[in-house]
């Protein structure tokens, strides 16, 4: 789809020439009366690792020229720098790589650049090089294409909107920010950013950090602690949104952009979520972004996405039945608040790590929804329990060859929450869970699904090992346990005897309530199996009436099945499912 055109602005300036550092010092020396009999060192050469400290990027959102300007930490003396790019348009002639982060007008001339499709290999002259220290790599992109990654709007994309307007967002994701240049694509990194966004009279730009707005210009400077690529490379532009302030939320002054007409505005509880942001403060720490919250809507491939201090919402979550929440709008928005400190503030270790922080965010709004509406918590437990059938991936799956995160990530979102925390907290309490939760949030640092697990067991004290190897790691689709439940004896000494029949074998540790009933009056009995399972369990009911049916699983406790023999298998996902879908993805 290409943008409604628009009057025509200058293309983004390509880098000027700059001189390198390295010959300026060799000057310097030589006018400071250098021996002339010793021999100089050699310059030193080589790729030496680097580290980004600042990205910098500008960008016109509808001509599409682009440059970057990134402050880099060299590890190592070297001449050259390697980092991974996708972006096919980069002009290699105007890559530049200098000492330090401020020069004159001809630093980096000289600069050879190559490209293998994968990596952007910038090269001081020959006899120049660096030591460890600042560096600066600049280059331009003619044209940043729009190009999404399959069906989702990881990447540059342009969208219409419900009033018919333009809406161009660029996203990066999981190893994604290499799409729009030279890019450190490593989950477990974080940086500072700063965006230059070009646009049309009339429209906006939102980026996470502080934003300076004009007509046709928006700047964003991102320089908080905790910025991971995945959700901080990226922004966000749109000419309808309107600006409603949502007020003071414990010193946040939060702001939503909403397209009028999207529905969106009348279901942002303010109270509610204030609330919950109050509760995620009292559990993990400050609100990571300093002062400033924002909301955005718009037509978008996700329900939500977590960036700092900027998250974006699905303009369609008001319809109805385009979730199994309850309330669409309150789940997501409190998911994407729990991501500021679950995924953004605390990030992945890797790729395949992707599962804690869908889990802790889906646990984290289901914890408060339990705090203010059980109704609502419930709802979302048996949501989880629906996502999980079909799963045609484990949470960390180690098939060979390893699925890409667009084909596996939508099996996290049910399965994940259930296992790693709800399950759990049954087995032993919530306050457990929650307590080994906090210990590993509240600061900046990457996390591994080992970490969690690893937390889990200090708080618990119980020896998770055996519990991940069976529900949390595997190859091939998951088989979820199925059960037996089967009534024994006559009033007043009934029991009940639950038996996994899980095709395979194998046990599944989980506890969970069978709910047992006469038409009449009901009840519920607890299963406890212990995080090993059983094979068979058998309680005593403890009423006196006759039990004449019974209930598998009523709280959604456990990814608990009830057998039915002889049914037709549920039919697995296809690759790239998910339930967390926007607009764009129906």
């Amino acid at each position: 789809m290409r943008p409604r055109s628009s009057p025509a602005r200058p293309t983004v300036r390509a880098l000027a020439p700059l001189a390198a550092r390295a010959a300026l010092a060799a000057l310097a020396l030589a006018a400071c009366g250098a021996d002339d009999d010793a021999t100089p060192d050699a310059a030193p050469t080589g790729t030496a690792p680097v580290r980004v400290v600042r990205y910098g990027h500008e960008l016109d959102v509808e001509t599409r020229a682009a440059a970057v300007d990134h402050a880099l930490e060299a590890q190592a003396a070297g001449n050259c720098v390697a980092l991974p790019s996708r972006a096919a348009n980069l002009d290699l002639g105007s890559v530049r790589l200098s000492v330090g982060l401020d020069g004159g007008a001809d630093d980096g001339v000289g600069t050879t650049a190559t490209w293998d499709g994968a990596t952007l290999t910038a090269c001081m002259p020959a006899g120049t090089g660096f030591g460890p220290g600042p560096l600066r790599l600049r280059a331009s992109i003619p044209l940043q294409p729009y190009e999404t990654w399959g069906a989702s709007q990881v990447g540059y994309s342009f969208t219409s909107d419900g009033s018919g307007q333009p809406m161009f967002y660029l996203v990066s994701w999981v190893e994604g920010c290499d799409r729009f240049g030279p890019c450190d694509t490593s989950p477990d990194t974080f940086a500072h950013y700063r965006f230059t966004i070009h646009h049309r009279s009339g429209m906006r730009a939102l980026c996470p950090g502080r934003v300076t707005a004009g007509d046709t210009t928006t700047v964003c400077e991102f320089d908080h602690g905790g910025g991971p690529t995945y959700s901080t490379y990226g922004f966000i532009a749109s000419p309808s949104w309107q600006l409603m302030p949502l007020g003071d939320w414990g010193g946040v002054t939060v702001t939503l952009h909403d397209r009028p007409g999207s529905g969106i505005a009348p279901l942002v509880d303010a109270d509610y979520h204030r609330g919950f942001l109050a509760w995620m403060v009292s559990r993990f720490g400050p609100y990571p972004y300093g002062d400033e919250l924002r909301i955005v809507t718009g037509p978008t491939y996700w329900s939500g996405c977590e960036h700092p201090g900027n998250i974006v919402l699905d303009d369609g979550l008001d319809r109805p039945m385009s979730s199994l929440y309850l309330r669409p709008v309150a789940h997501v928005l409190n998911h994407e608040l729990a991501h500021q400190w679950a995924g953004d503030q605390t990030t992945l270790a890797s790729t395949y790590d992707f599962v804690w922080k869908e889990a802790m965010a889906e646990y984290l709004t289901f914890v408060y929804e339990d705090l203010t509406n059980p109704v609502e918590a419930l709802a979302t437990a048996r949501a989880w329990k629906s996502f999980a059938r079909g799963a045609a991936y484990f949470p960390v799956p180690e098939d060979e060859p390893r699925p890409t995160l667009l084909q596996y990530y939508g099996e996290v979102y049910g399965p994940g929450p259930m296992i790693l925390f709800r399950q759990l907290e049954t087995l032993t309490s919530r306050e457990q869970v929650l307590t080994a939760i906090a210990s590993v949030l509240g600061r900046e640092r990457a996390l591994s699904v080992a970490e969690v697990q690893a937390a889990l067991e200090l708080t618990t004290g119980l020896d998770l090992d055996r519990y991940f190897d069976t529900w949390v790691r595997g190859s091939g689709a998951p088989t979820w346990p199925t059960f037996r439940v089967e009534v024994t004896g006559t009033p007043p000494s009934q029991s009940l005897v639950v038996t996994e029949v899980t095709p395979g074998g194998g046990l599944h540790g989980c506890d969970f309530a069978v709910g047992i009933s006469d038409g009449a009056e009901s009840a519920k009995v607890m299963i406890r199996r212990g995080v090993d399972g059983a094979a068979v369990t058998t309680v005593a009911t403890g009423v006196s009436w006759a039990v004449t049916t019974t209930t598998l699983d009523p709280d959604a406790q456990c990814l608990a099945y009830l057998a039915a023999p002889g049914a037709a298998p549920v039919p697995r996902h296809p690759p790239g499912w998910t339930p967390w879908r926007g607009s764009l993805a129906r």
